[in-house]
Order: structure tokens, then C-alpha cells, then sequence
């Protein structure tokens, strides 16, 4: 690669404790690892050892671009942030995504990325302007929330700037702090927040008026145009009488965005001056993926948008407090361990909580104030819900209220179940197809649902003919055409088909793995990458291709659909390998998973088979070509990823282990 066209060739580190700036070449890693995801996986590996702590200097908090990011690409406006994570439990290297304009700034301001290693001895954030990198003073912003430090940086460098920064739940180190943009774009699970703010490091504002080089300009031009723009599920086509109307309209006071140059709305809405339910004011902000449950509110809509914008001003991962800390906190009250908080008693319902739905609603008053004690760490109670509810098990009530996350926390890994068809968050999943997730969930670092989960749930599920109660538009006949062509199995789609044969729930688990470690690589919105059924062709198959041909004539490396999953997959194992090495992970670690999902599901009362579900799993291991009673990448799978290296220090490390066993 004599030119660099995607990428800009950079990557810039910051050593906070040296007041030191380098910078390392890109092509060190590309185009093996793509970029974003891919790239910072690579650096890990290099560098962060199994002693390295979320909180610790050593600890490289990566904020990545990737080849796409900045151009015409739909949902190419993501960054990806990744490091070791203390959300969760115990921590590991893990990663979150981030939508809005931060990422295409960075790009246009000449890096692929940004690299954090360090502390510093006082408050800093950095400015970076159109590659020139600062390390400045934070003190002024120190203490405040994200809205004031966002109005501050931009009026200190121009209304162009572009900002991230953690509020003061950061600050404190909260372990489910977010990283926020000033469009409340956050990289919102990992508790990353938390990790900027043990380095001393407040914001990072950007500005850039560069661009991003393309090797074939036309036929990029023409591949985002023809893009689809399907959003998350079926498009309605007029002369389809079997297709729903569209949905009914949020109401009035707000309006609809779009991250850089994404081809469909954003289906987050912005409202707009909309009055505080129990704080004096009003507030504008985005609609984002959670919601509390303000039912117990006067005025719930208004309640809403005064906690989503609470939650973002102190910079706090709002889904775990709406799905994991107050059911928490509801099922301790059912089992008499804790009553109110500062004087205000926890609403919990009369029956038994088996699912989100029957948790009770509370009030904004309630919120307000759990919302303040977890981001100040105040009293014993919200110095320890600012850890999360599974750290917080460990301190309070004696340790009584552990068994009570189980439904909620698979493997209580520190992140709630989400679209795995049992707790509640995300929407409607029958049997069988809540299967494929649940195998994601077993095998991955995070809740999987955000990059991989997603385009089967909501890109694929949707469009079959048989899915619970409902239908999608498309025949049986059609839907085995197109799984046969894009999985190489007409099964893959057919409802006849649960857990026998294996390879049918398999095949698709590790499809979409593979295709969201090229999503967070490219870097791309995984509400529109990667399609497998369109209404808008033939034979009703997406161009499973687009992302190669996206990343072909960016870059001008030669990349066919296989080459680039095969890439994806390159991802995945060396993200197995360093979760293997640095804490540990193996089948057992796996299976635990499972447990937590052996319950009726909460759309169709299905209860998993634990048996069958692990000839799955040993399926799933052949197919990936890991070691069936380990987990472990096998030597040749990883050779032939092009990964001997890797091979070479696992194989070290298993004869280190099995000789202190003997």
C-alpha cells in the first residue's frame, strides 16, 4: 500500500503521566484488522497483560476510527471504544459503540484513532485541531456535567468543535459511567466513563477540516447511493396489503436527526423544550434506546425526557439503571432488605417479579434522587449502586440480594440480558430464535446484542414467515431461498427447525458474530449493516456484499465477501484469545451463561433445554474451530487466520497451566 486511501495513516497516543504525544502508523495493522474494533484488538494484545486493572495507569482507554468512518457510507458516523472494562464482572477487555459527528471529526482532523495511556496529576482534557494536540487545563470544567462542558469547550474553540466527555459520575469513578458526545451520542456499557475519569481526563473536543482520501470516488459514490435504506425492519411497500401501516407519530415537540450521513432516520427522536416533571426548567434531548418506567409520574412523557437528560448531563449508563438497579432494588424489597431510599419508599409490585414488565412503576421525584446518589457516590446506598448492581450485591445487605440478579445478569457478568427473548429489554423474540442469541451471549465479553445480536433480531426475525404470533412478508419458499444463499443453509429461517440439528442455530450465531466484529471495524451503525432479506429485490436478498464492495473502492484493497468475514472472524478469535489469556475464559465460564436463561421466555413461556442447548454449543465450537471441551481456539484455526502468534502464546499458556495443575 504505497497510498493510504480509507484511512489517514495516524493514530494518535497520549501518555497522560509524561504530558507525552506520539503517534503510531496505521499500516501496522491494516488492512489485516480493517480498523476501529479490529485495530484495537491487535494493540491489546501487544500490550495489555492480564495484571492490567480498568482504573490502572497501564489501562489503554482506544478510541477508534475505522476506514469508513467520515464518508458517504450510511452509518459510517461511529466510533468504537474499547479497553479493559469495569462494568464488568470481574472486569475484561471489552468494547462499546458511539454514534454522532465526534468520529468523522477525528478522521477529518488526520487520525484513525486515539490511544489514552496514563494519569494525570490534575484535571486535562485534550483539543486536538486539524492534528495539532493539546493537553489543557481542566479545572474550570472539573465537577460539572456533560451539557455545561460541551457549551464551554465549543465556546472556548468555536461552535464547530466536536466534544466527548463523562459528567460526574465519571468522575467518581463510577463503574457504569458513559463517554457522551454533545449530540448525547454515548459509548454507553463498559463503564468507560469511568476509566476516563481515573486518567484525570475531562473531554476531548476536536476540530478537523480535512477529509477522507477514496481510491475509486465514482463507484463509491454509486455504491452509497444505491444503498438500502430499510432502517431496522420492512420497509412498507404500498401494493403489499400484508404489510402494517406506519407507526403511529411520538407526538409534536420534537424532531428527527440523522449521525453524518446515515441514509435512514435515526429512530431516536429529539424533543425539545419540554418541562421538567418534578426539577424546575426545560429540557431538550434525544430519545434514546432505554426508557425508565415513570408511570408512577404525573406526567410521564415530560418525566422521561427530564431523567434521559439528567442521566446525560451526569454522564451515567442509563440502561442499567432502568433495567438492572431499580428491578434490583424492587426484588430487595420484596425480600426485606432494604425499604427507601433517603426517606422515599421503593415502589415494588405485589406479585412476584419474574420479568421487566412486572416491575412497578415509580416516580420522577424517586428517579431524581437515585440519579444524584449514584453519580456522587453519596451515603453507603449510592456509593455502591454507582458500582452497579452486581458489585453492589457484594456490599450491601449482606449479600442477600445476589441470587436476586440472576435473572437479570446473565452469568452476573455485569450487564443485563438484552434481546435474548427472557428478562425484557429489547422487543417482542419467539423459540427458536431466541437460540442464536443466547449462543452469542455465551461465547462473548459483553451483552452482544448492540453489534451482533441486532441484524438477527431485527433484520432477519422480522422478515420470516413464521415468527410467534406473527408474520413477515415473506413465504416460506423465499425465506429457505434466501438462507440457503446467504448461510449456505435453507434451514436457517425455517420454524420447523429448533435445536436438532445444531448447525441450523449455529450457522447464523456465528454469521452475525462475524459480521458485527466488521461493523465495529469499518466502522459502521449495526441498524444498517449487514442486511440479509430486502423488500426492494427479486428474490428478496439484501447485498450481503456491500460492506466488501464499500470497503473495496474506499480503500482500493481488493477485499471479496468472504475475504472480509473472514477478517471478521480474525476479530472474534483474537478478542477469545485475549479474554482466554487475561482472565481466564473457557467452556465453563460459557455454560454458566446458560443457567441464566433456564426459565420460561418472557414472549412465549418456552423454557431452554439445557441439554439439547449443549449439543449447540459443542457445534458451535466445531464450527469455529475451538477446542469442544475447552473453548479454546484450536492451533490450526488460528493459523489459518493468520494468527501463529497468538497460537504460539496460547500454547504456552496451557502447558504453564496443565503443569501447575500437575
Amino acid at each position: 500500500m504505497s497510498d493510504l486511501y480509507g484511512w489517514t495513516g495516524k493514530i494518535l497516543r497520549v501518555d497522560l503521566s509524561k504530558g507525552k504525544i506520539t503517534y503510531i502508523e496505521t499500516r501496522r495493522y491494516v488492512p489485516k484488522f480493517i480498523g476501529g474494533l479490529g485495530v484495537a484488538a491487535a494493540i491489546a494484545w501487544e500490550e495489555i497483560g492480564p495484571e492490567v486493572g480498568p482504573f490502572d495507569p497501564e489501562n489503554l482507554l482506544m478510541i477508534m476510527t475505522g476506514p469508513l468512518t467520515g464518508t458517504l457510507a450510511s452509518g459510517a458516523g461511529r466510533i468504537e471504544v474499547m479497553g479493559v472494562a469495569p462494568q464488568l464482572y470481574p472486569p475484561r477487555f471489552s468494547r462499546s459503540g458511539m454514534g454522532g459527528h465526534w468520529g468523522p471529526e477525528l478522521k477529518y482532523a488526520g487520525f484513525d484513532g486515539i490511544i489514552i495511556q496514563g494519569k494525570a496529576e490534575k484535571p486535562v482534557y485534550l483539543w486536538i485541531n486539524d492534528g495539532k494536540v493539546e493537553i489543557l487545563d481542566a479545572s474550570d470544567i472539573w465537577g460539572t456535567g456533560t451539557y455545561y462542558t460541551t457549551r464551554f469547550l465549543r465556546k472556548v474553540h468555536g461552535r464547530d468543535a466536536r466534544v466527548i466527555s463523562i459528567g460526574q459520575a465519571g468522575e467518581n469513578l463510577s463503574r457504569i459511567a458513559i463517554l457522551q458526545t454533545e449530540t448525547e451520542n454515548a459509548a454507553g456499557q463498559g463503564g468507560f466513563g469511568g476509566v476516563m475519569g481515573s486518567k484525570k481526563l475531562k473531554a476531548i473536543a476536536v476540530r478537523g477540516t480535512g477529509g477522507v482520501k477514496i481510491a475509486r470516488p465514482s463507484e463509491f459514490l454509486d455504491l452509497c447511493l444505491s444503498q438500502s435504506r430499510e432502517g431496522e425492519e420492512p420497509c412498507k411497500i404500498d401494493s403489499d396489503p400484508k404489510w402494517p401501516a406506519d407507526k403511529p407519530s411520538y407526538g409534536t415537540h420534537y424532531r428527527t436527526h440523522k449521525c453524518g450521513f446515515c441514509a435512514t432516520t435515526c429512530i431516536n427522536k429529539v424533543y425539545m423544550d419540554v418541562p421538567g416533571d418534578s426539577t424546575p426548567g426545560s429540557y431538550t434531548t434525544e430519545q434514546m434506546c432505554y426508557g425508565y418506567n415513570l408511570s408512577g409520574s404525573a406526567r410521564p412523557l415530560n418525566a422521561q425526557i427530564e431523567a434521559r437528560a439528567i442521566t446525560s448531563d451526569y454522564g451515567i449508563n442509563g440502561w442499567e439503571v432502568s433495567y438492572g438497579i431499580i428491578p434490583w432494588l424492587q426484588l430487595c424489597k420484596q425480600h426485606g432488605l432494604i425499604k427507601e431510599i433517603d426517606g422515599m419508599e421503593i415502589p415494588a409490585p405485589k406479585k412476584p417479579i419474574e420479568y421487566l414488565r412486572d416491575c412497578a412503576g415509580y416516580s420522577s421525584e424517586f428517579l431524581v434522587t437515585l440519579l444524584r446518589k449514584i453519580a456522587f457516590r453519596e451515603d453507603e446506598i449510592g456509593d455502591a449502586l454507582a458500582e452497579g448492581a452486581c458489585y453492589a450485591a457484594d456490599r450491601l445487605f449482606d449479600g442477600k440480594g445476589k441470587p436476586l440478579l440472576d435473572r437479570i445478569y446473565p452469568r452476573r457478568c455485569g450487564q443485563v440480558a438484552h434481546w435474548g427473548g427472557h428478562w425484557g429489554p429489547g422487543g417482542e423474540i419467539h423459540f427458536p430464535w431466541w437460540l442464536p442469541p443466547i449462543l452469542q451471549w455465551c461465547v462473548d465479553t459483553r451483552d452482544p446484542a448492540s453489534d451482533t445480536t441486532h441484524s438477527w433480531t431485527e433484520h432477519v426475525v422480522r422478515y420470516l414467515s413464521k415468527h410467534g404470533p406473527y408474520r413477515g412478508p415473506y413465504s416460506l419458499e423465499k425465506v429457505r431461498a434466501v438462507c440457503e444463499k446467504v448461510y449456505g443453509d435453507p434451514r436457517v429461517g425455517d420454524p420447523a427447525f429448533d435445536y436438532d440439528p445444531p448447525e441450523v442455530k449455529a450457522i447464523p450465531a456465528i454469521w452475525h458474530t462475524d459480521r458485527g466484529m466488521i461493523v465495529d471495524s469499518l466502522i459502521l451503525c449495526e441498524r444498517e449493516h449487514p442486511r440479509v432479506f430486502s423488500m426492494f429485490s427479486e428474490d428478496g436478498s439484501a447485498d450481503t456484499a456491500l460492506m466488501a464492495k464499500l470497503f473495496s473502492a474506499c480503500t482500493g484493497v481488493e477485499m471479496s465477501e468472504k475475504d472480509l468475514q473472514k477478517a471478521g472472524e480474525r476479530i472474534f478469535n483474537l478478542l477469545r484469545a485475549i479474554d482466554i489469556r487475561n482472565h481466564g475464559r473457557d467452556r465453563r465460564e460459557d455454560e454458566k451463561t446458560i443457567d441464566y436463561f433456564m426459565y420460561p421466555g418472557k414472549d412465549d413461556g418456552v423454557a431452554l433445554d439445557k441439554e439439547k442447548f449443549l449439543r449447540l454449543m459443542d457445534k458451535y465450537y466445531e464450527l469455529r474451530g475451538w477446542d469442544i471441551e475447552s473453548g479454546w481456539p484450536t492451533r490450526s484455526k488460528l493459523e489459518e487466520l493468520g494468527l501463529k502468534e497468538v497460537a504460539d502464546e496460547l500454547d504456552s499458556l496451557r502447558a504453564y497451566r496443565l503443569g501447575k495443575v500437575c
